[in-house]
């Protein structure tokens, strides 16, 4: 069979437009999108970002080279859904959105799906880091993630030295047998340092991030990210391991609800060893110049088979009721490409998204961790942030009061969930 001149001439095209997207995606191409533009593209942008952090990225964009001139609106974490939805609902909603991954499914269907023949899925996956594959869909990609915030270990070196622990610990036994070291008592029988804050959802900040990592550690993915199945396989050792931390009759005994919320007791040193989320880090360190901290991978499971940890990631997509969808792909496509990512993730003190800045690592001694963490970050498809929260917080609560076992407190939180999601 003979192939014609115009054949060929579509297939080395075809061929062509392949290698340019792989080379645009791999930075090697600079600016992502490839070409300048004489036409200024204006847009509005909302997210929980902070203006500083994105502030180097856009001034870039509004130059000529780009051309792209976008109205940024700093958003509340706590009401920015909201916002976004309320928005939307009066036609007054921005073009582009920088969102948190556990928006990604309640709010996919306010979104331009992204289709694979702009991206495809393998040049996705090898483009960004494991993890956010929880983008994808069966006709594209709801949008280009940009930065990665994992779950990291804060510990007191001052506290650890005084007990002459070296290091902090690599393994759960090791943060058990840590925490009853550092975990001191008054004459009265109270907490008067904890060695870890566990066990209680009021004062425990991000417990529910803490929970998840324990589950995920095990192997068990939480929802199924294809089915949206609930599979809580591991749920009710991590429960156990969690709300230990939490019995007077334990030895691993830490933590009581009469404390403050763990953040603050880690800043006025009353708490050795605190999780969150490295984002968290210039901010503690503003908060308490003289507090002598660093931060170190979460433990994991001895002889685990995993190796991870929880964590966010941030994502740019495209709202549906933008009136410039070329200008808007144009912008994110920008936005993720490595320069602009690398920069921005410097400003937010968070990991880049792609594989490639990854790779390079950091210089900075936080960030460098940071950064190793965020490869092996996993996280979970959330269905509704605040009412999922309600639900662990109850689960909580039911076994530190007694009023369940581990077992039950599992299977009705499971049952919550899985009306949750098939509703």
């Amino acid at each position: 069979m003979k192939i014609g001149k115009l054949q060929i001439i579509i297939i080395a095209l075809a061929i062509a437009a392949g290698i340019f997207a792989i080379l645009v995606f791999a930075g090697v191409i600079p600016g992502f999108s490839g070409s300048s533009s004489k036409n200024k593209i204006s847009l509005a942008m909302w997210g929980t970002i902070s203006e500083h952090a994105l502030q180097s990225a856009l001034i870039d964009l509004k130059n000529s080279r780009y051309n792209i001139e976008i109205s940024y609106q700093e958003k509340n974490p706590a009401t920015f859904e909201n916002e976004f939805v309320d928005a939307l609902a009066r036609q007054k909603g921005p073009d582009l959105v920088i969102f948190p991954s556990e928006m990604i499914l309640p709010e996919k269907n306010k979104l331009q799906i992204i289709p694979f023949e702009t991206i495809g899925e393998r040049l996705f996956r090898d483009t960004f880091a494991d993890g956010t594959e929880l983008l994808l869909t069966e006709a594209g990609v709801a949008g280009f993630p940009i930065l990665i915030d994992p779950l990291v270990l804060y510990w007191n070196k001052d506290i650890f030295r005084n007990k002459s622990i070296a290091d902090s610990p690599k393994t759960w036994n090791e943060f058990l047998t840590t925490s009853q070291t550092l975990t001191e008592f008054g004459s009265a029988g109270n907490i008067s340092r904890a060695g870890s804050a566990l066990g209680i959802e009021t004062n425990v900040n991000h417990f529910k991030e803490i929970i998840s990592l324990l589950v995920l550690q095990t192997g068990s993915p939480i929802v199924d990210p294809k089915t949206l199945r609930v599979n809580f396989d591991g749920m009710k050792d991590a429960l156990r391991f969690f709300a230990e931390f939490s019995d007077p009759q334990k030895f691993s005994y830490s933590w009581a609800k009469s404390m403050p919320e763990s953040e603050d007791a880690f800043l006025k040193e009353s708490l050795a060893m605190y999780f969150g989320f490295g984002s968290q880090y210039p901010s503690i360190k503003e908060r308490n110049p003289h507090l002598n901290f660093d931060i170190s991978q979460v433990p994991q499971i001895l002889n685990g088979r995993l190796s991870l940890t929880y964590g966010k990631f941030y994502s740019v997509g495209i709202v549906n009721q933008t009136k410039n969808y070329d200008g808007a792909l144009r912008a994110i496509q920008v936005i993720a490409s490595k320069e602009q990512a690398q920069k921005i993730s410097e400003g937010a003190f968070m990991a880049p998204a792609r594989r490639d800045l990854l790779k390079e690592g950091a210089t900075n001694a936080p960030l460098q961790t940071i950064f190793k963490q965020a490869i092996k970050f996993r996280s979970w498809l959330d269905i509704n942030y605040a009412r999922t929260s309600e639900i662990f917080a109850g689960m909580v609560k039911s076994v530190y009061t007694r009023v369940k076992t581990e077992e039950q407190a599992t299977r009705d939180a499971r049952e919550l969930l899985d009306a949750l999601y098939n509703r």
